[in-house]
């Protein structure tokens, strides 16, 4: 009996630590993700913006005439465009929210391994939890 629950025990423990290394994969290729979709959404953004603004403070910023304001115009609202395409994925991707589900069940994940790792939390409590994180997890959970 005591060897079952030890091996018991270290499947348990190879799961949970399975699952802290995939979590923690997630969220730092959610938190990249988010952080290049943001930084793109505002570059793009000011980008429009300055055109927009240099060409209505000075005339066309490339050529001049008709041409000129259209190229002009026809910049910014590329600009615009991809400021926008890039606010539309991250929203999409619901890139916020995924991350802070991945934050939230790597703190859970980690303080399960450390109460195996200094033996505080009792194995009841330890599976009941890991459980309760595959349930409400099971894209992170593996």
């Amino acid at each position: 009996m005591s060897s079952e629950s030890g091996q018991d025990r270290d499947l348990i423990t190879g799961s949970i630590k399975s699952s802290l290394l995939k979590v923690q994969k997630f969220v730092n290729s959610r938190q990249k993700t988010n952080s290049r979709l943001m930084v793109a959404s505002m570059a793009f953004s000011g980008a429009s913006t300055l055109v927009a603004g240099i060409t209505s403070a000075g005339g066309p910023i490339v050529g001049s005439g008709i041409e000129g304001w259209r190229l002009a115009c026809i910049i910014a609202a590329i600009f615009g465009l991809t400021s926008t395409v890039s606010t539309g994925i991250s929203q999409q991707l619901d890139a916020t929210d995924r991350l802070s589900k991945g934050k939230e069940c790597l703190t859970r994940l980690r303080t399960l391994d450390l109460g195996i790792t200094t033996g505080k939390k009792n194995w009841e409590e330890i599976i009941e939890e890991y459980q309760e994180l595959a349930i409400h997890h099971p894209e992170l959970v593996s």
